[in-house]
């Protein structure tokens, strides 16, 4: 399906009309067709508590309402007219029909389709545009939208009155969950590198030291990656199935350095849940 209709179709589903709004934030610059001065006023906003706050950025999964008000030049009220809503989306504009549907628009006269045709002008004429809406879930993320609301009148040939600088509102990316970190480098970071390794193992695990030329030759703390080197190791050394001799050498049991960690200790019961951890990762 081309990429702008189905921009259409999602225009078209989100934007739903509804009743219910708050007091809206001014919009700057109104201005017309052929650049004629005028008093017409235009507001608009979005908001994710229900007009408390207004905003021009939303997180990705935020249901927000937006909504815009026309206020119309004095002299134009109770003449018959026209409403226009434009949507502008990656440099492309939109116009929403008298049925809801948004439309490709090429900026054209002939092809500007009124939202509300030949209707009676109001002092204030207010326009729902998406009520209760979260865009990112729905497609639309890490990108803006634009909003603008423009009128005629049958009073004015050939003019248009809109809000000369769209209400501007992003869209954010989706934030993606870091990974956490796994637990058996949390513990050994904060349980094992310092208080049994540094502490303990390294005076014979080390190269020239009397265990040296084993499997479990670790870095001592001056090399600045022994933490990730010595973990990598022992992860290594446990998944090869050796976890359980780890646990019991610690304990002494056929281990050349005696009894190193007593199975009372709270060092042992840290390196028995180290173990455990790896294995069950």
């Amino acid at each position: 399906m081309n990429r702008l209709v189905k921009k259409s179709l999602l225009l078209g589903l989100f934007f739903a009309t509804s009743n219910s709004f708050a007091q809206l934030p001014e919009l700057v610059s109104p201005t017309t067709a052929t650049g004629i001065a005028t008093t017409a006023r235009f507001f608009g906003g979005a908001t994710a508590d229900n007009g408390s706050t207004y905003a021009n950025s939303f997180a990705y999964d935020a249901a927000i309402d937006i909504d815009l008000e026309i206020q119309v030049e004095a002299s134009h009220v109770n003449t018959v007219g026209n409403l226009y809503v434009i949507v502008i989306w990656d440099g492309s504009y939109f116009v929403r029909d008298e049925n809801g549907a948004f439309q490709l628009w090429d900026l054209s006269i002939e092809n500007f389709l009124a939202a509300s045709p030949a209707k009676t002008l109001q002092a204030s004429e207010r326009i729902s545009i998406v009520d209760d809406v979260a865009f990112g879930p729905a497609g639309v993320s890490d990108t803006s939208l634009g909003f603008i609301v423009a009128y005629d009148t049958m009073a004015v040939a050939n003019e248009f009155f809109f809000n000369g600088v769209s209400l501007s509102v992003n869209i954010e990316a989706e934030v993606e969950d870091l990974p956490s970190v796994v637990q058996s480098l949390q513990l050994f970071t904060n349980r094992i590198s310092s208080q049994i390794i540094q502490s303990n193992c390294i005076y014979c695990h080390i190269n020239g030291g009397s265990a040296g030329g084993t499997s479990l030759a670790y870095q001592s703390s001056s090399n600045q990656n022994a933490l990730n080197t010595n973990y990598n190791l022992l992860v290594n050394y446990i998944n090869g199935g050796k976890g359980s001799t780890l646990l019991s050498k610690s304990k002494g049991i056929g281990h050349g350095g005696g009894v190193r960690l007593s199975s009372s200790s709270s060092d042992f019961q840290n390196f028995e849940a180290f173990v455990n951890a790896v294995l069950a990762e």
